[in-house]
């Protein structure tokens, strides 16, 4: 009899274990949070916004990265910018309303003086606008802090490869030194340009950890090489899990904004793997 209820006390136990432990499966599942997942609008700038809309519907993304480099739309053909005036700023706010979009950064654009500064930083509050990404020189960077504390945004410093002849902001460490002092001003890093460059992505990820609010994220067919294109997330040579654990430690909860800066024609089906790609992993 005791060597029978012993055993019933050890199958019990292993029972309760086991549904203990897939209970603890189930809640950490339920706990892990979906990435945040938007397109850089860059990625369609050869269409205007209005007719990229139906692009992002099709890849099942609804979250933006608005650019200056694209227009408006075919009745408006004039860049998303500042300079739209209060008619143009009401098509904009509809077209994102009207979608349920949402607007997560806007950039890349680079003000040369306080007054642009500021001018920016009023519609990015007007429009719905978080972070404005740039490449403002340092000099202006005190500029940035007072302004976006002012209006309740954030910028961030963006990077192009090592061939850009107005910063150095490719390496990791340049901007981090940078915007260390403060507050309101982050980076978005581009990974693709840090591949261009010879710089490792997880690397400088980490280099810059604690300040990353949001960042460009790609794939490349090359590394080290400043003529390499991107190509579909997990097809190139980038180690894209290994920088998602990354990210994932750091527990970056900013948006991964797809810029897919290649086949700009026809290039839905590879932002589509690219979101497929950050949904499995």
């Amino acid at each position: 009899m005791k060597i029978k209820f012993a055993f019933l006390s050890f199958a019990t136990a292993s029972v309760l274990a086991a549904s203990c432990a897939t209970s603890a499966d189930t809640a950490a599942k339920q706990t892990e949070k979906e990435r945040s997942v938007g397109v850089q609008m860059y990625t369609f700038h050869k269409f205007t916004f209005e007719d990229s809309i139906p692009k992002l519907k099709a890849v099942g993304i609804s979250k933006v990265g608005l650019t200056r480099a694209q227009k408006l739309s075919s009745k408006t053909p004039k860049n998303i910018s500042p300079e739209l005036d209060a008619k143009e700023r009401a098509e904009l706010k509809k077209l994102i309303s009207d979608n349920s979009l949402e607007i997560v950064s806007y950039g890349v654009i680079t003000p040369k003086n306080a007054e642009e500064i500021e001018k920016l930083c009023k519609f990015a509050k007007e429009i719905g606008i978080p972070i404005i990404l740039t490449e403002s020189p340092k000099e202006l960077l005190p500029e940035w802090e007072r302004m976006c504390g002012a209006y309740g945004i954030k910028m961030c410093l963006h990077n192009h490869a090592s061939d850009s002849k107005s910063n150095n902001y490719y390496k990791p460490e340049v901007v981090r030194d940078l915007i260390k002092p403060y507050r309101n001003i982050f980076a978005c890093p581009d990974n693709g340009h840090w591949s261009r460059s010879g710089i490792d992505s997880v690397e400088g990820y980490k280099i810059l950890e604690g300040k990353i609010a949001i960042v460009h994220f790609k794939d490349q067919k090359a590394f080290n090489d400043l003529k390499s294109r991107c190509v579909p997330f997990g097809e190139g040579v980038l180690d894209m899990k290994a920088m998602l654990a990354e990210l994932d430690r750091q527990k970056f909860d900013g948006c991964f904004l797809i810029e897919y800066e290649a086949n700009y024609q026809n290039n839905s089906a590879e932002v589509k793997k690219c979101a497929d790609f950050l949904k499995r992993n």
